[in-house]
């Protein structure tokens, strides 16, 4: 006696056994992390290195030299120590 459909599927997958559970899992496990992958890569943040050449630090005494005036204003520093540092500034 032959038998066919839901019989034939069964016999299929008692043949696979334990083993053919297994291996679908680690391939379901597999895929998801496939997936948590590609959505880290898309939407992480990269980081570019920007950094400023060292001429262009001391390009832009203008701004330093305002808030060493401010600090000045305030008492933050003495008359010496405001003197010493724009006479660095100005270098």
């Amino acid at each position: 006696m032959m038998r066919y459909g839901f019989w034939e599927l069964g016999g299929l997958c008692r043949n696979m056994g334990f083993g053919g559970g297994i291996f679908m899992m680690i391939g379901g496990l597999l895929l998801l992390g496939l997936v948590i992958y590609v959505i880290v890569v898309l939407t992480g943040k990269r980081q570019t290195n920007h950094t400023v050449p060292v001429s262009t630090v001391y390009q832009d005494t203008g701004n330093a030299l305002n808030i060493l005036n401010e600090r000045f204003a305030r008492g933050e520093i003495n008359e010496e120590e405001y003197a010493r540092k724009k006479a660095e500034l100005r270098r």
